[in-house]
């Protein structure tokens, strides 16, 4: 995409001072879009965001915050007026969810409602929202297809399943919203006539 301002967009990305939400930070801005980036430092750094305007040179803004946080969340989509979100924040260790299971559905799936409902109460229903494969289990049929059998035996992938199915929820309750990520055939087939 080119830097024509007429098709730029302005990104809120979750989670976007780690490994896979900077790499898609970069890509956007790269891309000519405006980006923002949410992120609670828990595991990643700001660092990543000097290294998008070094290799970029152009900045992307910053809001060190948790999608806990509804007030912020709130405010944060009321008055920046984003066209969509790109999620990724959440805890993703599998051997911690096991060991902490109720900061992981807090985090993953209670993080997930709240920025939902600032996204909704600010009109934004544009998400990608980033799974994980750990929702389909020990599959047995490589590689795996989307449609696949969705099971889990962790916390960590059981909240990406439960976001899933909340999206696909949303999905056929609303059809003005428009999401992508894990399971997208699912929410495409649950979209009402």
């Amino acid at each position: 995409m080119s830097d024509d301002s007429s098709s730029a967009r302005h990104i809120l990305v979750t989670g976007g001072t780690g490994y896979v939400g900077s790499h898609t930070a970069l890509q956007l801005v790269q891309g000519g879009h405006r980006v923002t980036v949410l992120d609670n430092l828990h595991n990643s750094h700001a660092a990543s965001l000097d290294r998008i305007r070094s290799i970029s040179g152009r900045s992307v803004s910053f809001v060190e915050g948790d999608i806990r946080d509804r007030g912020l969340l709130n405010d944060l989509c009321r008055q920046a007026n984003f066209d969509a979100v790109i999620h990724f924040a959440a805890m993703k260790s599998i051997s911690e969810s096991l060991q902490d299971p109720l900061a992981y559905y807090d985090i993953n799936v209670g993080g997930s409602i709240n920025l939902l409902h600032a996204m909704a109460g600010a009109g934004i229903r544009q998400l990608v929202f980033s799974s994980s494969a750990t929702v389909y289990g020990a599959a047995t049929n490589l590689p795996i297809r989307e449609e696949a059998p969705r099971s889990s035996s962790n916390p960590y992938g059981q909240t990406k399943i439960a976001i899933e199915n909340l999206l696909a929820s949303l999905c056929a309750s609303d059809d003005g919203w428009r999401v992508a990520g894990g399971g997208v055939a699912l929410f495409q087939s649950h979209r009402r006539p």
